[in-house]
């Protein structure tokens, strides 16, 4: 149970790291990377899922 406590929280770190970043990004980064500005929240949680 504590293994899955700490995957989930470690999971919440990398999602509102990364979804800060992004949302700082200049939209000029995000066209070129192919994120709108709506899709921000999609993109940060589908990184969580990678840790």
């Amino acid at each position: 149970m504590l293994y899955e406590l700490r995957y989930r929280f470690t999971r919440w770190i990398a999602y509102r790291q990364t979804l800060a970043s992004l949302r700082q990004a200049p939209d000029s980064t995000l066209v070129d990377a192919g994120i709108s500005r709506d899709e921000i929240r999609e993109c940060a949680r589908h990184a969580s899922l990678r840790h």
